[in-house]
């Protein structure tokens, strides 16, 4: 009995299979694929929010806390003075790597800073170079992720000596 169903089954397929095959039927029509335009325009879209999320986590200031974040934020500094700078990477694959590029206010480069995310790490940190040699002006970093670049951030630069407030903008 069960040879019989089996053979009455494939009999069906395959005239299922021939009844799909006849000229006077048309070709069913493929759905479109999404376009270009559209894939682009989400994967844009999903690239922008990570960078959002990342450069929201971008903090720069005067010491770290206990974590490894900057504990004491601010956007302006004496030459000389230490400048850190935390990010949270809670959301980037460890082997990742985060670079640093340091402008000066005419754009010149002033140094990279590297590091590939290590396993279990939620905050990466930098300090940057020894800064007395930077002249004073907006500054900015660049924070690149992965090899692509995920935004930047400006500070300001003071002549040493003076006092460098120690509130964000």
């Amino acid at each position: 009995m069960n040879a019989r169903i089996a053979t009455a089954v494939l009999g069906l397929g395959a005239v299922a299979v021939l009844a799909g095959c006849s000229r006077s039927e048309p070709n069913p029509t493929p759905s479109p694929a999404p376009s270009a335009a559209v894939t682009a325009a989400t994967s844009t879209a999903a690239v922008e929010a990570a960078r959002a999320v990342i450069m929201n986590s971008v903090v720069l200031g005067h010491s770290l806390s206990a974590d490894g974040s900057v504990g004491a934020p601010g956007f302006t500094f004496a030459q000389g003075q230490p400048l850190f700078v935390s990010l949270d990477v809670s959301a980037i694959s460890p082997g990742t790597e985060v670079k640093l590029s340091w402008y000066s206010p005419t754009g010149a480069s002033e140094g990279d800073d590297q590091l590939v995310v290590p396993p279990g790490a939620t905050i990466v940190n930098f300090r940057a170079k020894d800064t007395s040699a930077w002249p004073p002006g907006t500054h900015r970093v660049e924070i690149w992720v992965g090899g692509a670049k995920a935004g930047e951030k400006t500070f300001t630069l003071t002549p040493s000596g003076s006092s460098a407030p120690s509130s964000p903008r």
